[in-house]
């Protein structure tokens, strides 16, 4: 392992871990990162695949140990280190640029740990799984469901004998749960509580809404304010703080974010605009606040975000222009280029 890398890979692992609160500004910065170096890229593309995953990082660094009969060298103490907060996260940063380290100089043998699971943590456990920007990712949940968290969204886990609770903190997923009469299985946003009824479904949360599609089985839903209804196979519904503000049926096969596709009918440019970030490197804004509100229907790829915004946007006579490091989609009259947060 050359020793010029591991500063290389402790940058990279900084980045990942804070992708989900990066600001505009500090988007800009990163992109001018990985812009510098094909080594910055490949370090953050290797860094993104460990993200939140600290049972394999654990490993790693056991299998570095072992391997070479010395521990880990200490983490250095910067001036970033100003609270247990940052203390703690940059530990774990520093844990996955070793660990990774260790992972490039092993033997065969300790390349088994890459493939090996994790033992499942049983009732009574908490946690949380994150994706980074663009990458989708596939998580086994203690109890056996499936997780399909889409791009830079975040949910947090709460399982007790009792009941399975997740927290959809920001983004989207898709749940397949495992059937378990015992123990309720509920998804909260800030909008609405959905307990699964042997199902799998969808849940997106926007910044003023959030979207239940189901695709099999029936999902309760109960909004903020007592609201309650039964969401069947291949229908959806739309809840904001106070009510169910839409819902209908819809065909899975027509594609979603699972599969690339910005899906849209009668979709808020504000919502769509929210959509596309999660896959874009590159901050995306409205010009105007008033453009959040407008409607469109169409498809478009979420894995293509610059040319789908282009595209969008030409259905108002609107242009995408990048700016400062942020694409703003705007009047083409316009002189003012000032972001508006989706």
């Amino acid at each position: 392992m050359d020793e010029q890398q591991a500063p290389i890979l402790e940058t990279a692992a900084d980045w990942v871990d804070r992708l989900g609160e990066l600001t505009p500004s500090e988007r800009r910065a990163l992109q001018g990162w990985l812009n510098a170096s094909p080594e910055h890229a490949r370090a953050f593309a290797r860094m993104s695949r460990l993200v939140s995953d600290t049972a394999l990082i654990d490993a790693l660094g056991d299998a570095r140990t072992a391997h070479s009969g010395t521990a880990l060298p200490p983490l250095r103490r910067t001036d970033r280190m100003r609270s247990p907060h940052t203390a703690r996260r940059l530990n774990r940063r520093q844990a996955m640029a070793a660990g990774l380290a260790g992972a490039l100089t092993l033997p065969a043998a300790g390349y088994w740990l890459l493939g090996r699971n994790a033992p499942a943590p049983g009732a009574g456990s908490t946690g949380h799984f994150a994706s980074t920007v663009g990458q989708r990712r596939h998580v086994a949940l203690p109890d056996g469901s499936r997780l399909l968290l889409d791009a830079a969204s975040r949910v947090a886990f709460d399982f007790t004998p009792d009941r399975r609770a997740i927290v959809l903190e920001h983004g989207a997923a898709r749940f397949d749960v495992q059937h378990d009469p015992a123990r309720p299985f509920e998804v909260s946003t800030p909008h609405a509580r959905m307990t699964a009824l042997g199902t799998s479904f969808t849940v997106d949360h926007l910044r003023d809404a959030s979207e239940l599609r189901v695709l099999s089985g029936k999902v309760a839903l109960a909004t903020g304010q007592g609201a309650q209804m039964l969401v069947r196979a291949r229908e959806w519904a739309m809840i904001d703080a106070r009510s169910v503000t839409g819902q209908g049926r819809f065909d899975p096969a027509s594609g979603d974010w699972q599969t690339d596709w910005l899906d849209a009918e009668s979709m808020p440019l504000g919502s769509a605009l929210e959509r596309l970030n999660r896959y874009s490197t590159v901050p995306l804004a409205l010009g105007e606040s008033r453009f959040a509100t407008l409607t469109f229907s169409g498809r478009f790829r979420l894995d293509r975000p610059r040319e789908s915004l282009a595209l969008i946007g030409a259905l108002f006579g609107l242009v995408a222009a990048e700016s400062k490091g942020t694409i703003y989609l705007r009047d083409p009259g316009d002189t003012e280029n000032q972001p508006v947060t989706a």
